[in-house]
């Protein structure tokens, strides 16, 4: 679901955007940004709030899309993905984690953001998901044409 024009992105969103632009071209890339902010959930899970429920969906999204597993996401959705894994792994973002209990604020509002903006194509990706044969994760779907 596009982003309407009264939903505007958390402020400096569009520049972790371009960064996930140029992530999407090494499928490597985007599988090292799924790591890390596996890795910093793991590590911040008592602080994180409504992040610990919300932000695996965006995880497993983007490896799958990384894997080549499933392709069936506007591009525009993905790139918002990324972008917001991106904004969550940063140690420079509009209020640094360190801050406690303010360092996560901006971090879930780009991930509600995401959520919130492109719920029907998370909602998709969570059936196909559901699904999926646990035991046959070679399956690709076809890609979609990506208009930006």
């Amino acid at each position: 679901m596009p982003e309407t024009a009264t939903e505007a992105p958390p402020r400096g969103f569009k520049r972790f955007r371009k960064k996930a632009e140029r992530a999407t071209q090494e499928p490597g890339r985007v599988r090292s940004i799924a790591q890390r902010a596996t890795g910093k959930l793991g590590n911040h899970r008592g602080r994180l709030g409504q992040l610990r429920a919300d932000l695996p969906v965006l995880l497993r999204l983007a490896r799958a899309w990384a894997r080549k597993e499933y392709r069936a996401i506007p591009w525009k959705s993905i790139v918002s993905v990324i972008a917001a894994l991106l904004y969550f792994v940063s140690p420079v973002d509009l209020i640094p984690d360190l801050i406690p209990f303010f360092g996560f604020i901006d971090d879930a509002a780009v991930v509600a953001y995401v959520l919130k903006s492109f719920k029907t194509d998370l909602e998709t990706f969570q059936k196909w998901e559901a699904d999926e044969p646990s035991s046959d994760s070679s399956r690709t779907l076809p890609e979609r044409v990506h208009n930006f």
